[in-house]
């Protein structure tokens, strides 16, 4: 007589399932499209105007009125996936099964957040789909590193980090939607959870005063890419998140015959669209010594 595997099914696993990983891709959901389970691309078209579109003085006498031109740019997103398998005897004690699929799904949920922010690549230019922080999305602005003065009194210069902010949301606020700053980097986040010196304020609890209905967030160390510090403004009406499919325990079941269970773990590529110029807007700093 064998050992017979008892397994939650999926439905209920991942009912069960909580993210030790907080991952940051659901903030883009709301705004997304979904695609079969198919490796492949997906070529669309973004139509753009091209020249003065502004309106013209017409009187009586105009018989034309000047036309607005367009034109137009090939968009494409590659679709493909990443998974693995976790497989354990059956003479072994099946009640880590669940800590070890609960393991993997939350490092999933961490290489899946480096697919929206990197696109698989390793720097701007080499990645496979327009991401989040690597981007050749024409209408992702990359603005010059700020310096960030630290005056006497003020050696995190936290006064000229929430001028520069509010510079960035000057220029992010002429698109209607709602935003979001997301701040990278070690420089940034020790600034953005600081206190001023002159006065035990937060500096988090003033900048959401200053920014009002935006959600303020911090990326996770883990993913942000190396000596790279600031923030970045996100229009979230004005961007679209599209993707194969999200961290999941795909399948899983039992081979009786061989004595072990198995289990299937898939996730799959994302692209993150930018629909209008300055919906985002890369921000970096340099704090001066």
């Amino acid at each position: 007589m064998t050992n017979k595997i008892v397994l939650q099914t999926v439905t209920e696993f991942m009912q069960d399932y909580t993210p030790v990983y907080q991952p940051i891709y659901p903030l883009f959901l709301g705004k997304s499209q979904a695609y079969s389970e198919e490796v492949g691309q997906v070529n669309f078209k973004r139509v753009n105007t091209v020249g003065d579109i502004r309106a013209k003085h017409i009187t009586p006498k105009d018989t034309e009125i000047k036309q607005i031109a367009v034109g137009e740019s090939l968009k494409n997103f590659k679709k493909y996936f990443l998974a693995n398998q976790y497989v354990q005897s059956s003479l072994q004690d099946s009640g880590g099964i669940s800590e070890v699929v609960a393991q993997v799904l939350d490092e999933h949920q961490k290489q899946q957040d480096e697919l929206l922010l990197f696109g698989d690549g390793a720097s701007n230019g080499t990645q496979i789909n327009n991401g989040l922080f690597y981007s050749s999305d024409a209408n992702y602005v990359t603005n010059s590193s700020a310096a960030i003065a630290t005056p006497a009194g003020d050696d995190l210069g936290l006064l000229s980090l929430h001028n520069t902010i509010m510079g960035v949301m000057n220029t992010a606020s002429e698109l209607a939607g709602r935003k979001a700053v997301v701040f990278y980097g070690t420089d940034a986040i020790t600034r953005l959870n600081s206190l001023y010196q002159s006065q035990p304020t937060a500096f988090r609890s003033v900048l959401s005063q200053s920014l009002i209905s935006t959600s303020v967030l911090q990326m996770p160390s883990a993913i942000t890419p190396a000596n790279t510090h600031g923030f970045m403004v996100i229009n979230l009406d004005a961007v679209k998140l599209h993707y194969t499919t999200l961290p999941k325990l795909a399948a899983q079941g039992t081979n009786e015959e061989k004595m072990y269970s198995w289990h299937n773990f898939m996730l799959g590529s994302m692209m993150l669209e930018v629909l209008t110029p300055g919906a985002i807007i890369n921000q970096a700093i340099t704090i001066d010594a």
